[in-house]
């Protein structure tokens, strides 16, 4: 039978795990892995994971020596899966384990990358609805490629797009953004998210403030070249207004001001710091991708050869 690989990562779920992996038994039929990725976890994560593994063998678990981060990850699970059908979605049970058999069905179909979109998630405040929006909408405005609004980091896809995924070798991962780009028949499913049951989400607004940025310098130069249109506009203006002042210099106009030389200096410099500020984003990202460190160290492994 065809091996299903489910990928789930972890950080500080200890309370999610127990019934979490009832749902995956109860919904996973045929021959199955489940590869927890135990991102650094400070509480007793492990320790349940390990208890789950001494009862079912299906259920295996990388532990990474720190939290790398959910994107870093997710590419060890990946590293790691044995499957012909491979399925990544997160622990806090607001991606439901009852789409699973619909995702491997469509696997089946002959679709080769299953994703799933979220119709609503229960409990979410209106701020981070906004946030989200605001990000989908300025994304899709700036990036060469498209990343559809609320697709969740739930998806189901075949060995062919695994080994296409594991080809990408950059530090600064954006894994939405590269399901996208890397093209393949695509199904998608719609689903409603359930408030998380335990806990509280990882993903803080300054992480959440991190991943957009991470996907506007991965998958765009626009920022860049709107920087160089906009520095360009403000040139020509400065210059026009220099041609000016200099006509009305010497027929004896000119008349001292200093509002308008505050706001003249302060418009400037603003632009040149968001320019600047753009710059270092892109020279960051090159600078981290210079170094060639690991994405993720795994400091044990249970179940796994």
């Amino acid at each position: 039978m065809t091996l299903l690989s489910i990928i789930i990562p972890v950080y500080n779920e200890e309370e999610n795990i127990h019934l979490l992996c009832t749902e995956l038994v109860l919904h996973c039929g045929g021959d199955y892995e489940v590869i927890f990725v135990n991102d650094g976890s400070t509480d007793n994560t492990l320790a349940e994971i390990e208890k789950i593994i001494n009862n079912n063998k299906c259920f295996k678990c990388l532990s990474l020596s720190r939290n790398f981060g959910h994107q870093n990850a997710l590419m060890a699970g990946m590293a790691h899966a044995a499957g012909q059908k491979i399925i990544i979605m997160d622990g806090d049970l607001q991606h439901p384990p009852s789409l699973i058999p619909l995702m491997a069905r469509q696997l089946d179909n002959g679709f080769d990358l299953v994703v799933t979109k979220r119709n609503k998630t229960e409990n979410i405040g209106p701020v981070k609805k906004i946030m989200a929006s605001l990000f989908y909408s300025f994304i899709n405005i700036i990036s060469d490629t498209k990343i559809e609004a609320n697709v969740a980091d739930f998806k189901a896809f075949n060995s062919k797009v695994l080994t296409s995924i594991l080809q990408f070798k950059e530090r600064d991962l954006f894994l939405r953004g590269i399901f996208s780009w890397i093209g393949y028949k695509t199904s998608t499913i719609n689903f409603d998210a359930p408030a998380r049951k335990f806990g509280k989400t990882k993903y803080s607004f300054g992480k959440m403030l991190k991943l957009a940025l991470k996907g506007t310098t991965s998958f765009s130069f626009k920022p860049l070249r709107v920087a160089l249109l906009v520095g360009s506009f403000i040139s020509l203006f400065a210059f026009a207004f220099g041609v000016f002042a200099l006509i009305s210099y010497f027929k004896g106009n000119t008349v001292p001001g200093w509002a308008s030389i505050i706001i003249a200096i302060m418009f400037l410099g603003g632009t040149q710091l968001l320019a600047i500020g753009l710059l270092g984003e892109y020279i960051a990202s090159l600078f981290t991708e210079a170094k060639h460190r690991p994405l993720y160290l795994v400091e044990k492994k249970l179940n796994i050869a």
